[in-house]
């Protein structure tokens, strides 16, 4: 999403370099290229946060079972 909101952000920006009439926030285009950025990043940021704690997770719970009591089964 955010490489999509950025392509499309550097369009818009070039065509606001390249023609002065070209009114850039009156376009949906460049709230939508805004917003697939940020949603970009916070997708990234969540797997990334998710990976971090599934990587400390695995090693946190080792458990070493000495005998076996309770129901026979």
């Amino acid at each position: 999403f955010f490489l999509i909101g950025f392509g499309a952000s550097i369009y818009l920006v070039i065509g606001k370099l390249r023609w002065e009439d070209f009114s850039l926030t009156n376009r949906p285009s460049f709230y939508i290229a805004l917003t697939t950025m940020i949603i970009g990043v916070q997708l990234f940021l969540a797997g990334f946060i998710a990976e971090l704690i599934a990587r400390n997770a695995s090693e946190r719970n080792v458990y070493l079972i000495e005998e076996r009591s309770g129901l026979n089964g």
